[in-house]
């Protein structure tokens, strides 16, 4: 925070340090990728022009170029990972700093109307502390500008943090991208009429029947989120979570590995594993590929904050 306030001393023109870089390389593999789909898709349209052989030849270089560019793009997302916590960090600090400053402000206020102050001491007093604010509202729009420069880079990209290896996939990348969105579509229209089976909550009779059991059943609260907030997940066996419609526990975000997670009951515990997951998983602010749960242990993935019950 000292280099920050170093550079407040004209918030008028003040911008927060951003990796310029970083970003550009990161556009620059965005495009590269976006050609090599293009072209894919153009491969798999005139497939009938070309002997099967040659087919197979040009779709599968396409294919491994287009990995290739894939798996660079995802190390440039752990680089603009790292600067984002650092920005979220920054960002948390310069928040308690304001409310610090608004509180002593108000302080000020109180005190002076109780008549602790001269006038001439209390607007002394009172304009340092506005200043202070003012500057650190300054720095605080610098940050969330970065924030938001940062993670609008993958907006509509989630089909980069797929798990799938072109070279394994039966199918080309945009079946596989259309077979995506159908089972989204499918999952959406069954918690619409009730048949979703997964999340307690989306379907009241599945809960009425499991309601005896979740009194003493280790169990996983959504606290924040979106759509799954407030929801209810019992451990039994084994509890998947991730963005794929296949786990118990789906969570919407790109932030979010297909399979990222699971909570495992072995004997009298449960462990949390992370499944080398490309953001990790926390627990009570920490990152951890395999960890016991005790009560009340909070557990992160992307934006999604949930709570352990025993």
């Amino acid at each position: 925070m000292a280099i920050a306030q170093e550079k407040v001393a004209n918030p008028a023109v003040y911008e927060f340090p951003f990796n310029q870089k970083l970003l550009e390389e990161a556009l620059k593999l965005k495009e590269e990728r976006r050609i090599l789909k293009e072209r894919l898709n153009k491969i798999e349209s005139n497939k009938s022009e070309v002997s099967p052989s040659v087919f197979e030849k040009v779709f599968n270089d396409y294919s491994n170029r287009l990995q290739n560019v894939t798996d660079q793009l995802l190390e440039k997302k752990g680089d603009i990972d790292r600067e984002l916590n650092t920005l979220y960090e920054t960002r948390n600090k310069i928040e308690t700093n304001l409310r610090n400053h608004k509180e002593v402000l108000e302080e000020l206020q109180f005190r002076h109307k109780l008549g602790e102050f001269t006038r001439e001491e209390f607007q002394k007093q009172s304009k340092e502390q506005e200043d202070k604010i003012t500057r650190f509202e300054q720095v605080m729009t610098g940050v969330k500008a970065n924030i938001q420069r940062y993670e609008s880079l993958f907006e509509g990209d989630e089909d980069i943090f797929g798990e799938e290896r072109l070279g394994e996939a039966e199918e080309s990348p945009v079946r596989l991208e259309e077979e995506e969105e159908d089972e989204w579509e499918k999952e959406a229209e069954a918690s619409q009429t009730g048949d979703a089976a997964t999340p307690i909550g989306g379907n009241e009779e599945w809960l009425e029947t499991t309601k005896p059991s979740l009194a003493t059943a280790p169990q996983v609260t959504v606290l924040s989120g979106a759509e799954n907030v407030g929801k209810i997940y019992p451990v039994k066996g084994t509890l998947s979570i991730g963005r794929s419609h296949t786990n118990q526990i789906i969570l919407r975000d790109a932030k979010v590995s297909r399979q990222h997670a699971e909570i495992r009951l072995q004997g009298n515990e449960c462990v949390l594993i992370d499944l080398n997951s490309s953001n990790g998983s926390l627990v009570n602010g920490q990152k951890v590929h395999e960890h016991i749960l005790s009560p009340n242990d909070e557990i992160q993935i992307g934006d999604f904050v949930m709570q352990f019950h025993q």
